[in-house]
């Protein structure tokens, strides 16, 4: 039987009331991890309901992440994967929330995800990686003066690897907005070969999806650092625009993205442990599409974020962003996530729009 005030707490919480909670919490009246009559903490009610600020306060009051003892065996994550709730899932993993434990039924958060559809979140907790990952390389060793990476850099790297959408267009986009990423570029490369490495190092289960998207995010790199040393009298964001447009460009015969689609097989070519086992799946994979369809990319992001039963369509023009609402004013035909994205991708949509 749960207490008076435990219900009121849940209340506080269906209500989506955040400062009458916090008067609650802090008057004692009940506490942080109490748990109701199926094990339920009110951290799991609020990732349940998708409650993103009760979330935040909840942890921030020290609440525990992987606390409850659920009946089911559900965590805080396992609920926050249900509802859907991208930024709940993110707090919940920022905070320690453990992605491998499983309920009853023997399903992570992940596996629950994409059971009832949530693809995005299976992608969030596949793609997730602690913030203390990319900090490490900030300090320099005993034998160097200097880090691998400068400590400024290190949380624009870590968004960088923590991008769940690999279409090279949104990673050049998404390196343009972090100026501290482009202006280490070369140390940035370092740092991607060497987490790569640690992931097939690992003294316990090595992770070959983490250590291909690793290597994916560290060609793309090297291959700007290259242009940057071979370019000198060109910026940074002359190389990212002009590398923007070439996988952007089709071919005239049938609008097919050639460039872009012969890059990202390069970069599956050179992941150097081609032992594993996600390496020849993919070599079989791509042997088997034919050279028209433009599927190196849906294959590299299908063995990295998940397969999934359908592709939404809603997706940018430019950028593969899902979930976007602008369409051309013109056609309605396609979308983009912004006027930045309708504007890279004109050139090639206006041959089409006006049919």
């Amino acid at each position: 039987m749960i207490s008076e005030n435990f219900s009121k707490a849940i209340d506080k919480i269906n209500n989506n009331d955040t400062s009458g909670l916090q008067e609650l919490i802090k008057s004692r009246d009940v506490e942080i991890d109490d748990e109701d009559e199926h094990g339920m903490t009110l951290l799991q009610h609020a990732a349940f309901k998708g409650r993103k600020d009760i979330c935040q306060l909840l942890l921030d009051l020290g609440a525990d992440a992987n606390g409850g003892h659920h009946e089911h065996k559900y965590t805080s994550l396992h609920f926050a994967a249900l509802s859907g709730n991208l930024d709940i899932c993110q707090q919940l993993l920022q905070c320690g929330c453990k992605p491998d434990v499983v309920n009853s039924v023997g399903r992570t958060a992940a596996q629950m995800a994409a059971f009832v559809g949530n693809h995005t979140v299976v992608s969030i907790i596949n793609n997730f990686i602690p913030r203390s990952e990319i900090e490490q390389y900030t300090v320099a060793p005993n034998d160097q003066t200097d880090p691998k990476l400068p400590p400024a850099a290190a949380p624009a790297l870590h968004k960088f690897v923590m991008q769940v959408n690999l279409h090279p267009v949104h990673l050049l986009l998404t390196i343009q907005k972090l100026p501290l990423l482009y202006d280490n570029l070369t140390k940035v490369k370092h740092v991607l070969e060497i987490l790569s490495e640690n992931q097939m190092k690992r003294s316990r289960e090595v992770n070959e999806i983490l250590a291909l998207k690793y290597h994916y995010l560290r060609f793309l790199v090297e291959r700007m650092a290259k242009e940057q040393q071979q370019h000198p009298d060109k910026t940074v964001l002359e190389l990212l625009n002009q590398y923007v447009k070439a996988f952007l460009k089709q071919r005239q015969s049938d609008g097919f993205p050639e460039f872009m689609d012969n890059f990202i097989r390069e970069s599956i070519r050179t992941f150097p442990f081609k032992e594993t086992t996600i390496f020849r799946q993919l070599l079989v994979n791509l042997s088997k599409t034919k050279e028209e369809t433009p599927l190196a990319l849906n294959l590299l992001t299908s063995c990295i974020n998940g397969q999934r039963g359908f592709q939404d369509d809603d997706a940018c023009a430019t950028c593969g962003q899902e979930k976007v609402g602008s369409k051309c004013s013109i056609c309605k035909s396609v979308q983009y996530c912004n006027r930045d994205c309708q504007k890279l991708h004109w050139p090639i949509h206006k041959k089409e729009c006006d049919k």
